[in-house]
């Protein structure tokens, strides 16, 4: 294999990894931020 060979399979590889972590791992933390936020807003005293 070449050397261009492999940058596309890296390129690739790297976009698939990426894709993944945008729509399941980003919005997990979101989601956690939210929770986290809303927790932080219920125990403060007012």
């Amino acid at each position: 294999m070449s050397i261009m060979d492999w940058t596309v399979i890296i390129g690739g590889l790297t976009a698939i990894a990426w894709v993944n972590w945008y729509f399941f791992l980003a919005q997990a933390m979101a989601g956690k931020r939210i929770q986290n936020t809303a927790e932080i807003r219920k125990s403060s005293p007012r």
